[in-house]
């Protein structure tokens, strides 16, 4: 499919140097294009391509940067000016190349890997019709984004989230959340566990129940997202619902301990999609349960741990009852 391959071993140094820098090239890529063009979701993708670029140098193979650009240009035709962007930021990023002392490379390559991106860059893309499907925009970039730093970190629970994105829309058709509300929480359920990022893997893959003092690191991960997602201006709205999402209805949750309808709303319907999910899902400690049973598992905690209508709802949404 493309058109390059490497024709040396892998540079490490090279790519650590392109990695502390990533940054700076991002923004140095922003600079050769329009002002229009210079947004955060475009400063993010910019980033993302300096960390692909970074990668297939590292291991020598091309088609880590090349498949991640053929799918940005697909994903985000119609929402950012992508080719003039992923063009500004390869010309960027092989000028540093060249330029970087004592980190000699071959320039004929990276020449070949700018003209195979500028061939991807240039092929037309099908812009996907709004009223067929959820348009997407900048914030969903900032999601991208986000998610596929999870995954780097830790591909099962980047797995788990998209699945609990998933039952939270259903779970808000079901309570008959209006279509931005409906967008709004899935969108929740798609980061509600992105401080993990940060929580040590030898705990997230432990194959075995977690210690108290090891349960009191996986806790953080409520407040670490939420610090995480309160920075980003297109997303901190979602503050909450990141922050909320272990509280319980009876209010011995965490990390604030809420009870009711004091527990944001899409953090209550997170909650539920969540612990059902997990249930369901493979655990390294255990097999996954039968739909029935974890179902059984939420209802028992109907009024307890989980707001009793949303539980009610997943019923209805497990059972095609709604």
């Amino acid at each position: 499919m493309y058109q390059t391959r490497s024709v040396r071993r892998g540079d490490p140094r090279l790519s650590a140097a392109l990695k502390e820098r990533e940054r700076e090239i991002a923004s140095e890529a922003l600079a050769r294009v329009s002002a229009q063009t210079r947004t955060v979701a475009a400063e993010l993708l910019a980033v993302r391509f300096v960390e692909r670029f970074a990668a297939s140098v590292e291991v020598a193979d091309w088609t880590i940067l090349l498949r991640w650009v053929d799918g940005a240009c697909r994903r985000y035709a119609g929402v950012l000016a992508v080719a003039p962007l992923l063009i500004a930021v390869a010309e960027t990023v092989r000028i540093t190349v060249a330029s970087a002392a004592g980190l000699p490379c071959d320039i004929r390559e990276i020449d070949l890997v700018h003209a195979e991106i500028e061939r991807l860059a240039s092929i037309p893309r099908l812009v996907r019709e709004p009223a067929l499907h959820e348009a997407i925009d900048e914030i969903d970039v900032a999601l991208d984004d986000l998610i596929a730093r999870l995954d780097d970190s830790d591909p099962l629970t980047a797995e788990h989230s998209r699945a609990v994105s998933s039952w939270c829309a259903r779970l808000g058709r079901r309570l008959a959340l209006a279509k931005h509300d409906i967008v709004g929480v899935s969108r929740c359920g798609l980061i509600h566990d992105v401080g993990k990022i940060t929580t040590p893997l030898e705990i997230l893959n432990a194959p075995r129940r977690l210690s108290d003092e090891e349960m009191v690191v996986m806790r953080r991960h409520a407040e670490d997202g939420a610090k995480l997602i309160a920075a980003m201006p297109l997303v901190n709205h979602m503050t909450p619902a990141v922050r909320n999402h272990h509280e319980r209805f009876d209010g011995r949750g965490y990390p604030d301990g809420l009870a009711g309808g004091s527990i944001p709303s899409f953090a209550r319907i997170v909650s539920v999609a969540d612990a059902f999910n997990a249930m369901i899902g493979r655990r390294p400690y255990r097999p996954p349960f039968a739909p029935s049973v974890a179902l059984e598992r939420l209802v028992e905690n109907r009024g307890t741990q989980f707001d009793p209508i949303v539980v009610d709802a997943m019923v209805d949404v497990v059972t095609n009852r709604g």
